[in-house]
């Protein structure tokens, strides 16, 4: 029995030995054949997908980053804090500014531990997914002067389209930025956020425009219009559309950010926190940023349409799209957050996503279908905005996107989207009032 024992316990030691050893450090480089040193590092969900099967994996580790969020929001946090609720359906009421319910490190240090969010709170998940949703994006919001979007088949072997374009969401209401006058944009305006996406090329989407609006108060659906070139006229969306797939893409609406659903929409499911791998500031020169020095900086607009050659100037796998390629990644503190839809008939019958606990950024997440088998995969590059050489995101103190990737895991279908020149520049009320209207389609689309 001793020797049994002991022959247990040897076996079990050398698997934990194991199992410690699957680390990296800053300066390794992640290929096919030390792969093993980052299981665990990514999810295990994502490992087969990613990892196990890419023969051109090639992960560089860097030091894990500082990203300190803005004066404004840590000082709105310890002012507003306490004072945000959620009600028994976890709507949410209370708030005005910074981070509802104070769980990453730096809120609860700042408001003095006055109303940590802990785990043993009844609706922690639900106030994790509220502080997901009011994170720190920089204030006025995200600028894309220029995307590029690929659609690609066969495990991303086959490129058949790039589209490219414009976008632009901007935040009226609970913007720290505007503290202590006012959180909103324009006074007593029910608008949260508003969105407007913009297509340039191909010949067969030019002039699609996608305007949104999303409100402040909850349970109130988004409106939302398109204007399709075909039918020379604006449309309304239905909210029930927002999980349809967007232009034929892997995307959804819902999809944008990883999730930007209604919270209050969704069932949410905390699964802890662990230290994984993301690719948190990028220092590559991609798509659109390689076509000269004035598109890689400029703060509205574009200077040109971009190449075929321009596109490819980085690689990603793997499907073509994933950011296993070249990319570097650091340790970070993350928590899993799993999206389980209440909505009859949704695509998805869970999304589990990994975010970052500092900032609250969507690393990546995998997404089942109804049968709870896997279905797609959405992954985010970003770039620190103080080390992205953009004047206009000088001082937000802001992870900007700087790429957002999608991969069908059932048809090997997979896109993504590059916009390296991402911005968080700051527009004023008029000039967002006529930027986001829907007779500014209908004079566009002609």
């Amino acid at each position: 029995m001793r020797r049994a024992g002991l022959l247990v316990f040897l076996v079990v030691g050398c698997m934990t030995a194991g199992f410690a050893r699957a680390d990296v450090s800053p300066g390794d480089v992640v290929t096919g054949a030390n792969k093993d040193k980052v299981k665990g590092l990514v999810p295990d969900e994502l490992y087969p997908f990613v990892i196990e099967t890419f023969d051109g994996l090639k992960m560089t580790i860097v030091p894990t980053g500082d990203y300190p969020t803005s004066k404004a929001y840590l000082d709105a946090t310890v002012k507003y804090a306490c004072e945000a609720k959620l009600d028994a359906e976890g709507r949410l009421s209370g708030y005005t500014a910074g981070q509802p319910f104070p769980y990453s490190e730096w809120a609860k240090q700042a408001t003095g531990h006055k109303c940590d969010l802990t785990p043993d709170d009844p609706q922690f998940a639900r106030k994790l997914a509220w502080n997901v949703n009011y994170r720190w994006q920089g204030g006025s919001g995200l600028n894309l002067p220029h995307w590029g979007f690929s659609n690609m088949r066969n495990h991303g072997k086959e490129t058949w389209r790039i589209a490219q374009g414009e976008y632009r969401r901007t935040y009226f209401s609970h913007r720290a930025d505007l503290l202590p006058a006012t959180h909103q944009l324009e006074p007593g305006s029910p608008v949260e956020w508003a969105e407007f996406f913009d297509v340039k090329t191909p010949f067969d989407l030019r002039g699609t425009m996608f305007l949104l609006y999303r409100y402040t108060q909850s349970g109130k659906e988004d409106d939302t219009w398109a204007y399709i070139p075909a039918l020379r006229r604006v449309r309304r969306i239905a909210a029930t559309q927002k999980s349809d797939s967007l232009l034929g893409t892997e995307f959804t609406l819902e999809d944008f950010y990883i999730f930007a659903g209604y919270v209050w929409e969704h069932q949410w499911e905390f699964k802890g926190e662990k230290t994984v791998l993301g690719p948190m500031d990028s220092q590559r020169s991609c798509f659109p940023s390689v076509i000269g020095a004035e598109e890689a900086t400029r703060a509205t607009g574009m200077t040109r349409l971009g190449s075929t050659e321009e596109w490819n100037s980085c690689t990603f796998g793997p499907y073509g799209a994933f950011p296993f390629a070249g990319e570097t990644w650091q340790k970070r503190t993350a928590f899993q957050l799993d999206d389980v839809p209440r909505q009859k008939g949704h695509p998805y019958s869970r999304k589990q996503i990994w975010y970052d606990k500092e900032t609250m950024m969507p690393i990546y997440s995998i997404m089942y279908d109804r049968a709870g088998k896997p279905f797609r995969m959405i992954a985010s590059i970003f770039r620190w905005s103080e080390g992205s050489g953009i004047p206009s995101n000088q001082g937000k103190n802001v992870l900007n996107y700087s790429h957002i990737m999608v991969v069908n895991l059932q048809n090997a279908n997979s896109h993504i989207g590059q916009f390296d020149n991402a911005n968080a520049v700051a527009f004023s009320v008029e000039d967002s009032k006529k930027y986001y209207d829907t007779t500014r389609l209908k004079q566009l689309g002609r």
